[in-house]
Parts: structure tokens; sequence; C-alpha cells
């Protein structure tokens, strides 16, 4: 069992209002007359960088600029935040590529130098 200054000594640390409301949550129930058993209907915490992780990525989901990101995250790098904190799923990919099928226009091909009818011509018999 946990002792009130454990309790304290954890909320003071800086890792939040969370974890002090878990730790005395199971405190608290530790004196009841059940087992504690988590709701599996809520996701279980996988920590301080997971949640930095998942709010990069979502961000980016909503189209929020790569430097706008670092900003929110606080990076002195946009290279950090890109490489550990934006994270692509399948999904996100395969709906990129179909909004650039979308705006990629279905023209013909221009011939802006005049190669695709090109007349060959007869070539010199020696280069030399």
């Amino acid at each position: 069992m946990l002792r009130r200054s454990t309790i304290r000594r954890v909320q003071t640390t800086g890792a939040g209002q969370l974890a002090y409301q878990v730790i005395r949550d199971r405190v608290l129930h530790s004196k009841a007359d059940h087992e504690f058993k988590r709701d599996s209907r809520i996701p279980e915490w996988q920590g301080w960088h997971a949640a930095r992780r998942g709010l990069g990525s979502n961000l980016y989901r909503l189209g929020v600029p790569d430097m706008v990101i670092q900003r929110i995250l606080r990076h002195a790098n946009v290279s950090t935040t890109a490489t550990y904190y934006i994270k692509t799923a399948a999904d996100d990919v395969r709906n990129a590529m179909a909004k650039l099928e979308q705006n990629v226009p279905l023209s013909e091909p221009q011939d802006t130098f005049g190669t695709l009818n090109h007349v060959c011509r007869a070539m010199p018999a020696s280069v030399n």
C-alpha cells in the first residue's frame, strides 16, 4: 500500500494530474472489499511520449503543417518532429494517393519540344 507521502511526491514530480489520480484511486481502492478491475473501454496509459506522438500524428492527419506541430511539441528541430512524432497510417497513404489521383489532370500529353512527331533524318555515315 502506498503512503500519503508517496502520493504527494508523485504529484509534485511533474508527472501530472493523471498519475496522481491513478495512484490515489489504487490507494483508495485497496480498502475496498472487491478486486480492482480496469475499465477495458478506456485505453491503457502508454506514457507521455506516446501521448505526444499521438498528438503529433493526429495534428498531421488534420493537415497541420510540420513546422506548426514542431512548435506545439516544442522541438528545436523539425526533423525530430517528422522522424519520431509524426506516424502515418496505411489509410493515410491510400487517402493521399487517391487525393493525388483526383487532382492530376487527365489530358493528352503536350509535345513541348516537338519530339513526339519527330521524323528521323538520315544519320551521317561516320561521326568522325
